[in-house]
């Protein structure tokens, strides 16, 4: 399989991108400048070489991913999606957005008409099957390397859909996929990673989740 990244230059996109080559899966990188693109992946090849990355815009690395992982800020993407529909219809589309906000040192989980960057995300791109996943993941973690000791919560309407994606978050060393329901739950799962960023701040660490009993 190949994974497209929508605003990959990102550390989140950059993060997912080298996990996933780590583990043999190709990734292009998209940014709305091709040169930007190309200086993330010169920057993942300085921790190896041999990584199955490329740089390209955000259109051509929707064209050519067969899964497309969305990876901008939650206020670019209603300007950043609509264009991108053609490319993705009929594929796998990974929301890994949190519409938050800070003010005063402070984070908060912004409305969304939709009831989530997800569900949003849906209503953009309604010819993709869109799945929420990797919202609680630290970035910084994910560019580091090393096991995570997380799980990624998975959450879709489509199951064949969620099952492929709890499959490629087991891809990344120590992470569990967890089947969270349908896409309507997106919205509790971004809502944990605004609680995330209080406890890191409060406890100087990049927490993550787990889930007990299962």
């Amino acid at each position: 399989m190949k994974s497209g990244f929508i605003g990959g230059t990102g550390e989140e996109g950059m993060g997912l991108a080298y996990r996933f080559a780590k583990a043999g899966h190709a990734c292009i990188i998209g940014s709305r400048s091709a040169e930007k693109a190309q200086a993330s992946v010169a920057e993942l090849r300085e921790k190896d070489t041999s990584l199955p990355i490329s740089g390209a815009t955000n259109a051509e690395a929707s064209a050519q991913g067969e899964i497309v992982i969305v990876t901008t800020p939650y206020a670019a993407q209603a300007d950043t999606l609509p264009p991108l529909a053609g490319a993705v219809d009929g594929k796998i589309v990974v929301s890994t957005v949190v519409p938050m906000a800070f003010e005063g040192g402070k984070a908060s989980l912004l409305r969304v008409p939709e009831g989530s960057a997800a569900q949003q995300e849906q209503a953009l791109l309604p010819g993709a099957t869109v799945v929420a996943a990797f919202q609680n993941l630290s970035a910084k973690k994910l560019l580091k390397g090393g096991p995570l000791e997380a799980d990624v919560v998975v959450c879709a309407d489509d199951a064949d859909a969620k099952r492929a994606i709890m499959q490629l978050a087991e891809l990344i060393e120590g992470v569990r996929g967890i089947d969270g329901g349908a896409l309507t739950n997106a919205q509790l799962v971004e809502g944990i990673t605004v609680l995330l960023v209080s406890v890191n701040r409060n406890y100087k660490t990049q927490a993550g989740v787990r889930i007990a009993g299962v």
